[in-house]
């Protein structure tokens, strides 16, 4: 079983090992809950015991922030209520999905031209993923060459391969015969938004709103992670 205990145990190993600082920060003690984000959000007991015992850490150029990210709000593109955990160093977010009725879902990424990529589908299968890749690259790439080598490998591992999710514009899901969740957020956005089913999607797994409909603001289904693309006019902030 994953947890906060093992993941940072495994954290102040893995330190030990590599020739920088993996700035590994201290989980949050009681008094800390709700998580002190910009708009407070509840946490699960799982999530809770994940914070409690890990606050973050890094691996150049990635910086992991489990409460309190300073990014938390900089992109309005992303829904109002999420989890910002990581700065890719490229341009790119990171994010919980949280549902709103406190559910913590799975961790996605907002490339930096605005395309939307499943990392993995909890908080702490995302965590695992990246402490394993980070100890596993200690051996396969070492340091002979510096830290750059081994700061590519793992940028590089963030992001699986995986398939390119369906994009469905909106006035088509707008039917009697069409799934319930896509059909409801069909109904509340315009004629020109498209949308992409993340519900059980492979880590890897990416729809490219960015390619098809250019910039854009995330709206999600209220009972699923199921995502719409609106067009948007950022200089005025109003649909297109």
């Amino acid at each position: 079983m994953i947890t906060g205990h093992s993941l940072a145990t495994r954290l102040r190993s893995l330190a030990a090992r590599v020739p920088f600082d993996l700035a590994v920060r201290p989980g949050l003690d009681a008094s800390a809950f709700p998580v002190p984000v910009p708009v407070p959000v509840p946490v699960p007991p799982t999530e809770r015991e994940l914070l409690h015992h890990l606050g973050g850490f890094s691996v150049p150029p990635v910086e992991v922030r489990l409460a309190g990210h300073p990014r938390q709000r900089s992109n309005p593109a992303l829904p109002d209520l999420r989890q910002v955990v990581s700065d890719d160093g490229g341009g790119g977010l990171t994010w919980v999905d949280i549902a709103p009725d406190g559910t913590w879902g799975q961790v996605l990424m907002q490339y930096r031209e605005g395309g939307l990529y499943v990392q993995a589908p909890s908080l702490a299968a995302w965590l695992d993923r990246l402490i394993t890749t980070a100890e596993d690259l200690v051996d396969e790439v070492g340091f002979e060459d510096g830290v750059q080598p081994y700061a590519d490998e793992f940028w590089d591992a963030l992001h699986p391969d995986g398939p390119q999710l369906p994009l469905h514009p909106a006035p088509l899901l707008r039917t009697a015969d069409t799934d319930p969740t896509l059909a409801a957020l069909a109904r509340h956005v315009p004629d020109n938004a498209l949308l992409a089913d993340l519900r059980d999607a492979a880590p890897g797994s990416h729809a490219r709103f960015d390619r098809a409909c250019g910039p854009h603001r995330l709206r999600r289904a209220a009972d699923a992670p199921v995502f719409a693309a609106v067009p948007w006019d950022w200089q005025h902030d109003r649909p297109r």
